[in-house]
């Protein structure tokens, strides 16, 4: 019985990663590959020059190929500033026979779809993951399906990106001949590689920190509850100690990554921490937004490139008042057979190839499909 093997891509503004997961007969999944090349055409996460961004994704293409793997079928991480997260409440009302059916809940949350297209029109919807349900007024734990009442009421969060955002993501594929399985929302894909369940339930915020952007995604009760990207990321930090050291961005990108240097410590460190301060501030202040500032006991988890920043963990602690942890990313040796370390800026790439995802409600399209289909069939019945 052969293994099964599943490719993501995360299209980052510096670099391209791909991840090979293997998932063996006994449902243990392990990543296989891992692979990064330089990006260029892009821009805090857009797509700015369409031919150099196809360039590169052909050049990481051709270097999966290197490894014994061909890209035929993968799953997308979209990210950019443009990717956001909305709220909408819409309600059902004079439910005949006053019991609650599946077609209720599918209708309901069409409404709720129906009117956020029609408010905005130029976001492309990702995922569609009810919130919370009422009947007559009052919380549902869970579905409210087989339940009695003359009325339901769904919260919605909607997870978008910009239409010709989406669109030139797509374009960069279909100009290098690869079969897009599904494009996944950065964070959520991050979520399946970084998180576990009791993080996602109990609540916690996963921060990724990027080379141009920042995203902080809360989750509670296992599912995403905010979203939102930041046009502020580790390259800020590397151009900072370009400037205050005056040295060139390589060497200052070496220093940030923790190579020997003869400069002082203090200096650096004074210089990192203003930065990272900077970071932790937009973060507590999406955390008061959503009234979760020092509420989220499984606390701040930090993954991407940016996260290796020394201290980072300590900083987050004193600044949010929560506990603060780094992801662990690891894979089977080919040679050794022993576990290695893989670095953070895969933990989206990994995600992607997860089960985790094929659960993510992604129905902006199921419910026309089913309608479709329902009028169809009555088409075919009625004379």
């Amino acid at each position: 019985m052969t293994n099964e093997q599943n490719i993501g891509i995360d299209i980052g503004t510096s670099s391209i990663k791909i991840v090979v997961v293997e998932t063996q007969p006994n449902n243990q999944s392990r990543i296989v590959v891992n692979i990064e090349t330089p990006a260029h055409g892009f821009r805090h996460g857009y797509i700015v020059d369409q031919e150099k961004a196809a360039e590169s994704l052909n050049m990481a293409l051709q270097k999966l190929a290197q490894s014994g793997h061909k890209a035929n079928k993968v799953k997308v991480g979209i990210g950019g500033v443009g990717l956001k997260s909305q709220y909408v409440r819409t309600s059902l009302d004079s439910i005949k026979n006053n019991e609650i059916a599946e077609r209720h809940v599918h209708e309901v949350i069409q409404k709720s779809e129906d009117l956020f297209v029609e408010k905005y029109p130029n976001k492309k919807i990702l995922h569609i993951i009810p919130v919370k349900y009422r009947v007559d007024g009052r919380d549902v734990l869970g579905t409210p399906i087989g339940m009695y009442g003359s009325s339901i009421e769904v919260k919605v969060i909607f997870i978008t990106i910009l239409e010709h955002h989406y669109d030139a993501c797509m374009a960069i594929f279909e100009r290098n001949r690869v079969d897009v399985l599904d494009i996944i929302a950065s964070p959520i894909a991050d979520a399946n590689a970084s998180l576990n369940y009791k993080q996602k339930n109990q609540g916690c915020m996963l921060t990724n920190i990027g080379a141009e952007t920042t995203s902080f995604a809360t989750f509670e009760r296992g599912i995403i509850t905010s979203l939102d990207i930041l046009p502020i990321g580790s390259n800020d930090i590397t151009n900072d100690i370009a400037l205050g050291l005056q040295i060139p961005l390589e060497e200052a990108d070496n220093i940030k990554k923790g190579s020997k240097h003869d400069y002082p410590k203090r200096k650096i460190d004074e210089i990192i921490h203003a930065r990272v301060a900077d970071i932790l501030e937009l973060a507590d202040k999406h955390l008061t937004k959503i009234k979760k500032s020092r509420l989220l006991p499984a606390g701040i988890i930090f993954t991407g490139g940016g996260s290796h920043i020394s201290d980072l963990n300590e900083y987050a602690k004193q600044e949010l008042r929560l506990p603060s942890e780094e992801v662990t990313l690891q894979k089977i040796s080919k040679k050794t057979k022993r576990a290695a370390r893989v670095p953070n800026q895969f933990s989206i790439a990994a995600g992607l190839c997860g089960s985790e995802s094929q659960r993510t409600q992604r129905q902006s399209f199921s419910f026309k499909k089913i309608k479709r289909m329902a009028n169809d069939l009555i088409s075919q019945i009625m004379p």
